[in-house]
């Protein structure tokens, strides 16, 4: 007996969203990134305490001071380029599964959680980084572009 559907973002806001996180940072085009993003987005990320300069600050609040951490996080990292390995939808928010090729040839894996309102905007965005299990502590790999 098949109970009732379950709502998950819309297929074409998840394409949206995905597209513009792809094609705004391969182009290092600061619209198109900050496209889908609504007035009061909130913005976590494990670099942000290292761009602020207070490891209390986790959070940037707001569409124009996110606006202001991406243009600098452009201006620090030419040549970053990133693929979507995979894109997970939840009933409000979607996961980008996601690799950063850097300039140096190096790769990293990277998620971000990003949830949506009802106007298909995102609300909040927490990036997430592959942590190092070394002696009990640990260790994101954050580099200066993130």
């Amino acid at each position: 007996m098949a109970g009732p559907a379950v709502k998950t973002v819309d297929d074409a806001v998840a394409r949206e969203l995905r597209q513009h996180w792809e094609d705004g940072w391969n182009r290092a085009d600061l619209d198109t990134i900050m496209a889908p993003f609504a007035a009061d987005v909130v913005f976590s990320s494990p670099f942000v305490p290292k761009l602020v300069g207070d490891a209390a600050t986790t959070t940037i609040e707001g569409y124009e001071a996110l606006r202001t951490y991406v243009a600098d996080s452009l201006r620090r990292a030419p040549g970053i380029r990133y693929t979507v390995d995979a894109v997970c939808v939840g009933t409000d928010s979607l996961v980008l599964l996601y690799t950063v090729h850097r300039p140096d040839g190096t790769d990293k894996a990277g998620a971000d959680l990003m949830r949506i309102d009802a106007d298909g905007k995102v609300v909040e965005w927490r990036c997430h980084y592959v942590a190092d299990f070394l002696d009990g502590s640990v260790r994101y790999q954050v580099d200066e572009a993130t």
